[in-house]
């Protein structure tokens, strides 16, 4: 599968901006997934609930979905997207699949991140994962990377890759999701932004990252797209070596 990511710098509350900036950048490749940063089509510095109530829409009909959707059918791929989605009187920090048929999948932020918790409800969507074109995808957003068992569970119902939509202010995050890699036997693509805003820079820094941890690409700190053909079916052996399997090896029953 051509998989990869759109590294770029949205402009806080100009969604209209963002989505010709992810139209034409997705149009400027050849992709079967591509993967977007943490709330790229609204910004994220938000200041209050009056605000980000603006920011955020229905999955169900909004106009971006609208939008993406037919960006998603004009390039033949699945977009992976971080929005702020609104369902009924609560607001989700979500990341959604996108193809020609609309949204196949979303996974509302489980774990939220500083001010985040005074804006945000915490995700109701348990992991779960999606299949495009043969591949098992599972979807992450930002701090989830912090929580292993979260992707544990992805890894147990067979992901093949993680997807992790990001606002990363430091590297740490890109390091702990290199271990996700490990100890799952995954693949992971973990997409930041760059740019500034209200005073909070982001250092880009995405990463695409193998099933055993090894970074195969890490991006810079400028807006970029890129995208590598991957065997991401190695993902579903966990045989490290002529004894050991990552998920048989496990012993649950010693956990509790």
């Amino acid at each position: 599968m051509k998989i990869g990511f759109i590294q770029f710098a949205p402009k806080f509350g100009d969604q209209k901006y963002n989505l010709k900036k992810i139209k034409e950048l997705v149009s400027s490749v050849k992709a079967d997934l591509l993967v977007l940063p943490e709330m790229s089509t609204t910004g994220y510095m938000v200041k209050s609930k009056l605000e980000l109530k603006r920011l955020a829409e229905r999955i169900s009909d909004g106009s971006t979905i609208k939008m993406l959707t037919s960006v998603a059918k004009k390039n033949n791929c699945c977009l992976i997207v971080g929005i702020p989605e609104l369902k009924g009187r609560k607001i989700f920090n979500s990341s959604v699949a996108i193809t020609n048929k609309g949204v196949i999948a979303k996974h509302q932020k489980t774990h939220l991140f500083l001010k985040e918790k005074l804006f945000f409800n915490p995700g109701t969507t348990k992991p779960q994962i999606f299949k495009w074109k043969g591949i098992r995808i599972g979807l992450g957003v930002c701090y989830d990377y912090m929580f292993p068992e979260f992707w544990r569970e992805l890894a147990i119902k067979k992901a093949d890759v993680f997807c992790n939509t990001a606002n990363f202010v430091f590297n740490f995050g890109f390091k702990v999701m290199q271990t996700r890699s490990v100890e799952n036997g995954v693949f992971s693509v973990t997409v930041n932004r760059v740019g500034k805003e209200r005073g909070q820079r982001f250092y880009g820094g995405s990463e695409i990252v193998d099933n055993k941890g090894n970074v195969l690409k890490k991006a810079g700190e400028k807006e970029e797209v890129f995208v590598i053909n991957l065997d991401l079916i190695k993902s579903r052996s966990k045989k490290w070596n002529k004894y050991n399997d990552l998920i048989k090896d496990r012993r649950p029953e010693m956990y509790k």
